[in-house]
């Protein structure tokens, strides 16, 4: 631009805006013209900004209306709920402040540059953290006309948010070490980064941010979910994170679910044995009343202690439709529960035989809680409140955590004022009964609020199955693994000791069978035998008279061996009973023998007629050749014989009067035998006495 036309465009003269140009106030050049006299150009860009849009204005209104570009459609203003609670109240506050000052400056006859200036004044003793001009008060003004909320707020500072300067491969190195279980601390997972950053991308570690730089941006764009998750693990994050199942119990009837868990008394008590210990609680809890239907003091959590609480509970409530359990080895032994889903896939594909656990006879469905889920079973409330409303009334309470046990605990061990387990044992079966079971009712169904839980119960026991004693002692016996009936019947390893069961028509009939029996652990004088389809087949009594130990009596050996031969004496009678007459019978031998004949006459497969007949000559050398000086063969096969316990061994040792080996086919002392078999009978003539005398003969041949 010319000089002319900036003064034109300020409105002075053009010795001012050459006086401007020569004091450096608007920069310009100055060219020499043709009569060797500076001449002054003005960039536009060096000019103000309302002298720019003055001339820009100027222009447009010079052009015809069609050149002109289309004007710029007013923004659409966005939903004032999408604003943070700080930014709306910044609005509201520009606003009603816009709204004041053109109240103000348009009344009638008000010089608008006083007006604007007292008003100013005036909103600067009255918010003197704000920073406000006529200018700010025009850009608030234009922004609404604009219909721009964006242009009510004030953005300084705030152009960056959203951005980050950390480039992308130093921040996932950076997550890499932070969300990590062993929960490094976070100036050393920046440290971690740095030094992963010299190693993988050299090139970023000049233009690193600093640790604070990270610090803020780890507080404020890693999620709390993902936090937990990677720092804390999976099980912090179900139950602090992730949603839950809430369960609905209004439909639920008494003895629909019943829950069963295992609590520790944090209470020291004496046992019968003078040793200090902490018992365990096995009960089982009705999930619609709260009540405790089942319950069992014992010194380890145990299968059996599981059906101990469970039958008392049958006894009193009735028989559960579905039992809640989580995934110890009590309830899920093979025999109790079943093995649920730790079942695994037989790798032959044939499914091993499993006899019907107890909560299967009893008709009840067992349901496994999903592992590391405390949400799930609400028995662990209950448990909460056996911990402070009965263990702390006794003086041996230990808490659950160091923080919890008393001071006074170390005295009153030490003066030995500690109550029996028999005390313990009374206490709980009377307060579970009759205090914590008619507490008011506080679960989930409101309309049950206050009621004793008792009560509860009784209203919504719609159906109760029961069963007798007997039958209730018959449906919780103990089962065995399917084994083979031996020689020795079935047996039972229990306590590191092996129980026989034993008579002669399991032997008989079922040798070499798979079978499995019931057993009572309170009496193991009997079994129940069943097949493998769960048929009931007799039941056998414990039988260790064959059982017997170095140093025996004379009485406990014959006892053993006349049921020795009395099963021997029951096949033989068997055998006797099964077989047709012998009369007018022929032997194997004369049917082979006249089967051969009518085939020879017969002449059914006619003979062979080959027309080439090769004549084939054996040329191979024996293997073993006498020679002179060499070993005596025939003596060799004698000493073998000897060795074996043929017939021609001679035998110097003593005679039994009542035994007979059949391996060597003869009365011989096994305890001068040479032969070591697993037939031997345990005994030696020093102690039994039953050695034949008069048939021992140094020399003489079995």
């Amino acid at each position: 631009m010319s000089s002319q036309e900036v003064a034109a465009l300020t409105g002075k003269t053009e010795r001012t805006v050459r006086r401007w140009a020569e004091s450096g106030k608007i920069p310009a050049e100055r060219p020499l013209n043709k009569f060797n006299s500076p001449e002054y150009f003005f960039s536009l860009n060096d000019l103000t900004p309302d002298l720019q849009e003055k001339y820009y204005n100027q222009l447009r209104a010079s052009l015809p209306e069609a050149s002109l570009p289309e004007k710029a459609k007013p923004k659409a203003a966005k939903p004032l709920d999408t604003y943070s609670a700080d930014e709306q109240e910044e609005i509201a506050f520009w606003l009603r402040m816009v709204k004041r000052w053109q109240d103000y400056r348009n009344k009638p006859g008000a010089n608008k540059t006083e007006v604007d200036a007292r008003f100013v004044q005036w909103c600067k003793l009255e918010n003197p953290e704000r920073a406000i001009s006529v200018d700010t008060l025009y850009r608030r003004w234009n922004a609404m006309r604009a219909n721009d909320l964006d242009g009510l707020i004030d953005k300084r500072g705030k152009w960056k948010k959203g951005k980050s300067s950390i480039p992308d491969p130093m921040w996932q190195a950076f997550l890499y070490f932070f969300l990590d279980e062993r929960q490094h601390p976070l100036k050393k997972c920046y440290e971690y980064t740095k030094l992963e950053m010299q190693t993988s991308f050299p090139e970023l570690v000049g233009d690193m941010p600093s640790y604070t730089t990270f610090y803020r941006r780890a507080q404020a764009d890693i999620p709390e979910p993902l936090k937990v998750l990677g720092r804390e693990g999976e099980k912090a994050f179900r139950d602090r994170c992730a949603p839950y199942i809430r369960r609905v119990y209004d439909d639920m009837r008494s003895n629909e679910w019943w829950i069963a868990d295992n609590h520790t008394f944090d209470i020291i008590t004496e046992g019968e044995n003078g040793q200090r210990h902490r018992l365990y609680l096995t009960a089982f809890f009705d999930a619609r009343s709260g009540i405790f239907t089942g319950c069992y003091v014992t010194n380890a959590p145990s299968s059996q202690s599981t059906l101990i609480a469970l039958r008392r509970g049958i006894l009193k409530y009735g028989i559960p439709e579905n039992i809640y359990v989580d995934n110890g080895r009590e309830f899920l032994t093979y025999d109790v529960g079943g093995l649920g889903h730790r079942k695994k896939k037989p790798k032959d594909g044939q499914e091993r035989f499993e006899p019907p656990p107890v909560f299967e006879r009893l008709g009840i469905h067992m349901t496994n809680a999903i592992v590391r889920n405390a949400k799930a079973k609400i028995i662990e409330r209950r448990f909460r409140d056996v911990k402070d409303h009965l263990s702390r009334l006794f003086d041996t309470f230990t808490g659950g955590n160091v923080l919890e046990k008393p001071e006074s605990l170390k005295f009153i061990l030490k003066d030995g004022r500690i109550p029996l387990d028999s005390t313990l044992v009374e206490t709980v079966e009377e307060l579970l009964d009759w205090y914590f079971n008619q507490q008011p009712y506080g679960g989930a169904v409101a309309k049950d609020h206050g009621k004793p839980r008792q009560q509860v119960y009784n209203e919504n026991l719609h159906t109760k199955r029961v069963a007798s004693a007997e039958d209730l002692n018959l449906m919780l016996m103990r089962s065995s693994r399917a084994q083979k009936v031996t020689r020795r019947g079935v047996h039972l390893d229990i306590a590191g000791q092996r129980i026989d069961y034993w008579n002669d028509e399991l032997v008989f009939q079922y040798l070499g069978q798979q079978v499995y029996y019931r057993y009572d652990p309170d009496d193991l004088s009997e079994v129940r035998v069943y097949d493998l389809q769960d048929r009931f087949i007799m039941t056998v009594p414990a039988d260790n008279t064959a059982v017997l130990t170095y140093g025996a009596s004379k009485e406990e050996v014959k006892e053993a061996m006349a049921k020795v031969r009395r099963m021997e004496r029951i096949t033989k009678e068997a055998k006797k009973v099964s077989t047709f007459p012998a009369f007018g019978r022929h032997t194997a031998l004369e049917l082979v023998m006249e089967a051969a004949h009518e085939s020879k006459v017969a002449r059914i497969v006619p003979a062979a007629s080959p027309k080439v007949l090769e004549l084939q000559r054996p040329d191979e050398e024996p293997l073993l050749k006498a020679v002179a000086g060499g070993p005596d063969l025939d003596t060799m096969n004698r000493n073998a014989m000897k060795r074996n316990g043929g017939a021609e061994h001679e035998y110097t040792g003593r005679f039994c009067t009542i035994f007979y080996c059949d391996k060597v086919q003869a009365s011989r002392c096994c305890a001068d035998c040479d032969r070591r078999c697993a037939n031997a009978c345990q005994n030696h003539p020093s102690r039994c006495g039953l050695e034949d005398k008069a048939r021992r003969r140094r020399g003489r041949k079995c």
